[in-house]
């Protein structure tokens, strides 16, 4: 009777495990439907690119000097690692994230990110603590350490470009 009882539990077990569908390593999980309704063809996004850098150019020539660069340096994109994506996203509540513009002491138009609820507003929490993190060149400790953080510095598009678009 033990045995057929043991056999039972383990079989339930196991078919728990076998019906949950879990998601491939490295994968993080997604509701595709959700995820489709913000899918582009990727020669409408080329067409927002060129729009983008058209305007750009077009606002420039209408400047003074090299007013644009010096002033507002727009990139035509910054790249964010996955772990910086993760750490927003894992943030307690977090359904997505948002990209604000900032503008650094170069001039330099910078894309900052942060995590938001489901209702739209922005999460501000601890996103990284020290005591996780490794040691990030140019960060201090106390820059890192437990606090209200945002997400930032990637790499600007130009110089750092491979892009598809």
């Amino acid at each position: 009777m033990t045995r057929i009882l043991f056999a039972t539990l383990l079989l339930a077990a196991f078919s728990a495990c076998i019906d949950k569908p879990r998601p491939p390593k490295g994968d993080i999980p997604l509701d595709k439907g959700r995820a489709f309704e913000h899918v582009i063809p990727i020669e409408e996004a080329r067409s927002l690119r060129q729009g983008f850098l058209i305007g750009r150019r077009e606002l420039q020539s209408k400047l003074p000097g090299n007013y644009l660069d010096s002033a507002f340096n727009l990139p035509e994109g910054e790249t964010f690692n996955r772990h910086a994506i993760a750490a927003i996203l894992n943030a307690k509540g977090a359904e997505g994230l948002r990209i604000y513009l900032g503008k650094d002491q170069k001039g330099q138009v910078r894309m900052v990110l942060l995590p938001v609820d489901a209702n739209g507003k922005d999460i501000l929490t601890t996103l990284v603590s020290r005591e996780k993190a490794a040691n990030i060149p140019g960060i201090a400790p106390a820059r890192a350490a437990s606090m209200e953080q945002a997400m930032e510095s990637g790499q600007r598009c130009p110089p750092l470009c491979k892009s598809a678009l």
